[in-house]
């Protein structure tokens, strides 16, 4: 039986090489191929597939759907009582629902999603990671002094309430004595994403908050037990993206601030910290829709490059998709139930040339797709 056990040993041990070394644009053009269901069977074949596994999965656009109750009894729009149940492909156009749905889902309040990962944040302002494929939770130091929070519990209404420290720190925001859902990303946590992702043995991450209403952001590095206030000179901002080991700032005035950010000892060294000439093009447009529609700004990461994109939102927009103000409601002709109270209507991209220190407009995006929102912003290949 031993010579048995051995001889078997040998044999798997060239059969195992011989995946791995597989070449990488090859397998990349058959995982490319494959659907969800079978990257994950193919994760399992060796390491090499694993990992190409994982950055695909990792990669691909998910939108996260509202249960299916609270979609029977309304519009599904309204998600502070009940939790999410599924998930979309934008890739294969289908719905994965998940058999049994953690209670993350309905008892915490999602206030991101990065690489993969989704971000909670629980009863007495505790945050987590959570892995909704592998279904693999990763604690956070507490949040409760960044917030300014020294209670935050869940009421049978499904709201959390709220208590606060006596510091100028709460004293600066609205003290709601409850909050739903959306009230928590809305004014405490507007965007959580992580630096790098958890290796294997859930090490070598970090995580960035953009909170308190959007004019502070907190580093925390794998391995500590607290959060870092970055020194912030031009809040409040409008996005905060990772690239790299940097993590890059915009704020209202279009500045970007630079840090570098560590994952082995946390420390944080700030880079830079640039005012950019606003595109005339973006200003010229907004001028002269001025009483019609905002503008909102997003940092997008794609192939090396970083993108600036210039939302354009309709305050209000008819049905035909014409675009309304105010003055415009109050008219005989547009009192009509099929007015929307907004719509995005335009976007304008445009790439940083670094020499230069400069937004250079950009007239296609190529291959390339955009995922932008409240959560980190994405570029994918647009042929799913």
């Amino acid at each position: 039986m031993e010579r048995r056990s051995r001889k078997r040993r040998r044999t798997e041990s060239p059969l195992k090489s011989r995946f791995d070394e597989f070449p990488t644009a090859l397998l990349r053009s058959i995982f490319n191929r494959l659907n969800f269901n079978e990257i994950v069977q193919a994760k399992s074949v060796c390491c090499s597939w694993n990992l190409l596994g994982e950055e695909l999965v990792s990669n691909i656009p998910w939108l996260m759907l509202p249960s299916t109750k609270q979609v029977e009894e309304g519009d599904g729009t309204d998600v502070d009582h009940n939790g999410y149940h599924g998930f979309w492909n934008l890739r294969e156009n289908r719905l994965y629902s998940l058999k049994t749905a953690p209670k993350e889902f309905t008892e915490c309040c999602c206030i991101g999603s990065s690489r993969g990962w989704l971000v909670f944040l629980q009863e007495k302002t505790v945050p987590f990671l959570f892995n909704p494929f592998k279904q693999v939770k990763i604690q956070l130091p507490s949040v409760d002094r960044l917030l300014g929070l020294k209670k935050m519990v869940r009421n049978i209404n499904g709201e959390f309430e709220l208590d606060y420290f006596n510091s100028e720190k709460g004293s600066r925001r609205f003290r709601f004595k409850s909050c739903t859902k959306q009230r928590v990303r809305e004014c405490f946590i507007q965007k959580a994403i992580l630096m790098k992702k958890p290796e294997n043995n859930n090490r070598n991450y970090g995580l960035v908050l953009l909170c308190n209403n959007s004019e502070e952001i907190a580093y925390h590095a794998s391995g500590s037990n607290y959060w870092t206030v970055l020194e912030a000179n031009h809040p409040p901002y409008q996005d905060i993206i990772c690239h790299g080991n940097y993590l890059y700032a915009l704020s209202d005035n279009n500045s970007i601030e630079v840090w570098e950010l560590h994952t082995g000892d946390g420390r944080v060294e700030k880079k830079s910290d640039i005012v950019f000439r606003f595109p005339d093009r973006s200003l010229t447009k907004l001028n002269s829709l001025r009483d019609v529609c905002t503008m909102r700004f997003y940092l997008v990461e794609s192939c090396g490059d970083l993108l600036f994109v210039v939302r354009f939102i309709g305050d209000y927009v008819n049905w035909d998709g014409t675009l309304l103000s105010e003055y415009d409601l109050l008219t005989e002709d547009c009192n009509h139930p099929k007015v929307c109270p907004y719509r995005t209507f335009l976007f304008h991209v445009y790439k940083m040339d670094f020499k230069e220190l400069k937004w250079v407009e950009m007239d296609t995006l190529g291959d390339r797709a955009l995922f932008v929102g409240g959560n980190q912003s994405v570029s994918v290949f647009s042929k799913l």
